[in-house]
C-alpha cells in the first residue's frame, strides 16, 4: 500500500470514529464521507480494518470507583467490545480502556453520557446515601441488561440503519477476535492482571425505581 492509500485510509478511519457521535446528523455525515473516499479510491472496509490496532484511552483518572461506576464501565465495555483496566500507582488511578479505535470513541461517548445522567437522577431521588447508591446501581444493572440483549439482536438478525451494511457490520463488529486481541495488548504491556468482584447490600424499593427509570432512558443516538 503507497503513502496516498494510507492517508486515505487514516481519513477513514477517523470519520468511522466521528460515526459515534451523539449527533444523528454529524455521524450520517461521516460514514457518506467515509463510504465516499473508499468508493473513490478503490479501497475496501476490509483494508481499513486490517489497519486498525488495538490501543488504549484513559477514561477516568480515579484512585476507587464506586459499584456502580464499575458495573457501568463493565456493561459499557461488553456492549462497546473494548475492556477496562484500573491502573493504580502511587501518582494515583487511571481507567483505561482497551481496543480498536471505534470501539473506544463509542464506549467513552456512551460512558459520558450515561455518567452524567445518572449522577443527575441519583442527586434528585434521595438525600439518603444509602438510597441514592441503591438507586444508581438499578439503572446500571438495567441498562447493562439492555446493553446486551441490543447487541444480542444485532447478531442474530443485523441492524438497518442510515448505512449501508458493510459499513455498519465494520463500525459494530464484535466477535472472539476483538476479545483476543485486547487481551493480548494488555497482557503484553501490563503482564497478568486480576478481576475484583464487589458487592453490597441495596435498598430494594430504590433499586427496582433505578431499574424502571432506566428503561426511560434512550440509548439510539449514543449507541447508532
Amino acid at each position: 500500500m503507497d503513502a496516498a492509500q494510507t492517508q486515505i485510509l487514516e481519513k477513514v478511519k477517523k470519520l468511522l470514529a466521528l460515526a459515534s457521535s451523539p449527533s444523528e446528523a454529524e455521524a450520517a455525515a461521516a460514514l457518506d464521507k467515509a463510504t465516499v473516499l473508499l468508493a473513490k479510491h478503490g479501497l475496501s472496509l476490509a483494508e481499513v480494518q486490517e489497519e486498525a490496532e488495538v490501543q488504549e484511552s484513559v477514561l477516568l483518572e480515579k484512585q476507587r470507583l464506586r459499584g456502580w461506576e464499575s458495573a457501568l464501565i463493565y456493561g459499557i465495555c461488553q456492549a462497546t467490545f473494548t475492556e477496562a483496566l484500573h491502573y493504580r500507582s502511587q501518582a494515583g488511578g487511571r481507567i483505561l480502556l482497551i481496543g480498536r479505535e471505534v470501539n473506544i470513541v463509542t464506549a467513552r461517548e456512551l460512558f459520558g453520557y450515561l455518567h452524567r445522567l445518572i449522577l443527575v437522577l441519583g442527586r434528585a431521588h434521595s438525600p439518603s446515601l444509602a438510597h441514592v447508591e441503591s438507586f444508581r446501581q438499578g439503572i446500571v444493572h438495567r441498562i447493562g441488561e439492555r446493553l446486551a440483549a441490543r447487541n444480542a439482536a444485532d447478531s442474530a438478525a443485523g441492524r438497518t440503519t442510515r448505512a449501508d451494511p458493510a459499513t455498519t457490520a465494520l463500525i459494530l463488529r464484535a466477535d472472539a477476535a476483538a476479545r483476543t486481541e485486547n487481551q493480548a495488548f494488555i497482557k503484553q504491556k501490563y503482564g497478568s492482571t486480576s478481576t475484583r468482584k464487589s458487592g453490597r447490600r441495596v435498598e430494594a424499593d430504590s433499586y427496582h425505581r433505578g431499574r424502571a427509570v432506566a428503561d426511560s432512558i434512550s440509548l439510539d443516538q449514543q449507541i447508532d
